[in-house]
């Protein structure tokens, strides 16, 4: 099923989103920091929530990709968190809810969330699918660079001896292409402007914390 754009939906949704996260970036910088971190779970299924609403074409493909990238970003947590060998020696918190062996449940939406995200904003350049999915994992290491300063102080995660090893973003680059090469060649519509705009909001979201926590 092919839903058309529509500018009404897709203002009120950027609306939405820039009053979550603005909101988010203030709670964050005053003394009720913990209370409004820990409602980052539902904030990124508010995200979640607007990105399916503004996705263009309903098909078996896209809810394979979800199903798929859900569950396979939390296994490649999990894995990560158990053997220690993935991306090095971390452990979650408590901030981000619910866990299941470890791993907050909220991670799988998570992983799609920027896979989808970057896939988004890969899918406006006129390349190949190995270039999008390069440029795709690069930006969502991007992120992650900007993420991991901000996550440590929420207590999203923590590493060993608080230094986040390099193997991190390597690993997280290529689990991240993967992903998008999975993505790019998934016979389902690649436009959600909502999806682009999320990207820029929460990159601005955790740079501006990563300066100001």
């Amino acid at each position: 099923m092919i839903i058309k754009f529509n500018r009404k939906v897709y203002f009120i949704s950027l609306a939405l989103l820039i009053i979550i996260y603005i909101v988010g970036l203030i709670g964050l910088n005053t003394s009720i920091r913990d209370d409004v971190a820990a409602l980052t779970p539902i904030t990124l299924m508010i995200s979640g929530l607007i990105l399916f609403i503004n996705h263009r074409e309903w098909s078996r493909y896209f809810v394979i990709f979800v199903i798929f990238i859900s569950l396979a970003g939390y296994l490649v947590e999990l894995i990560g968190v158990e053997s220690k060998i993935l991306f090095g020696v971390y452990t979650y918190g408590e901030t981000l809810g619910y866990k299941i062996y470890g791993v907050p449940v909220v991670m799988g939406l998570n992983w799609f969330l920027m896979v989808y995200s970057c896939g988004m904003v890969a899918n406006m350049f006129r390349f190949g699918t190995f270039v999008k999915s390069v440029i795709g994992a690069l930006l969502m290491v991007i992120l992650d660079l900007s993420l991991e300063t901000v996550a440590v102080k929420l207590d999203f995660w923590t590493w060993e001896n608080d230094i986040v090893p390099i193997q991190n973003y390597v690993v997280w680059f290529i689990v991240a292409f993967i992903f998008l090469i999975f993505f790019h060649n998934l016979d389902l519509k690649k436009l959600n402007r909502i999806a682009v705009a999320l990207f820029i909001i929460q990159y601005i979201f955790f740079f501006i914390l990563s300066y100001t926590l």
